[in-house]
């Protein structure tokens, strides 16, 4: 990682430090990005048919062809990043998952590119909520993948033991036996 997006200066003593495992979260957002591209896929026909509407209402009113440029486009742009983004984020999801480094650039170059998509399709749309939201998820999205670590990385929180009552965890010596 070379980059200050790819290498936060936060990335070495993270504010909130969470042992995450960079091979766990990668499949995880391999199977969402997968699901994103998928619902970017079905929202291609509703800015179609969004702007056949504003076409038609164009015509009734003897305006010329507006729908076909300008806002509508932008937002049909926003759709198509959008849904090359969420293509970025699986292939990047699922090489964190093979155990490849570099799947974090992907995730994160994704990331920022649908975030771009999503400024393209507020543009279109018209509407803030939704970006909002998404906002939220993908700033959440990549602080975990900054601070997750792959097996044999050292943990960013030092195991204090697992299990139930604080015991030692997997490895430690069995707790002795009770009085008698």
């Amino acid at each position: 990682m070379a980059n200050v997006l790819t290498d936060p200066p936060f990335a070495a003593d993270p504010p909130v430090k969470l042992n995450v495992n960079a091979k766990i979260l990668g499949l995880v957002i391999g199977i969402l990005a997968i699901i994103g591209a998928v619902l970017a896929l079905v929202a291609l026909p509703v800015v179609f048919a969004l702007n056949n509407v504003v076409n038609d209402t164009c015509r009734a009113l003897n305006l010329n062809n507006c729908g076909t440029t300008g806002i509508f486009g932008l937002a049909l742009i926003g759709v198509l990043v959008a849904l090359g983004a969420a293509i970025i984020e699986a292939i990047g999801g699922f090489r964190m998952y093979q155990g490849d480094r570099r799947g974090k650039e992907w995730v994160i170059y994704g990331l920022a590119l649908g975030l771009i998509g999503g400024i393209l399709e507020i543009i279109g749309y018209g509407g803030i909520g939704g970006f909002i939201f998404n906002l939220i998820i993908a700033f959440v999205i990549y602080y975990l993948v900054v601070i997750s670590r792959f097996p044999g990385e050292a943990p960013l929180v030092p195991s204090t033991g697992g299990g139930y009552g604080g015991g030692g965890g997997y490895g430690s010596p069995p707790p002795p036996p009770p009085p008698a």
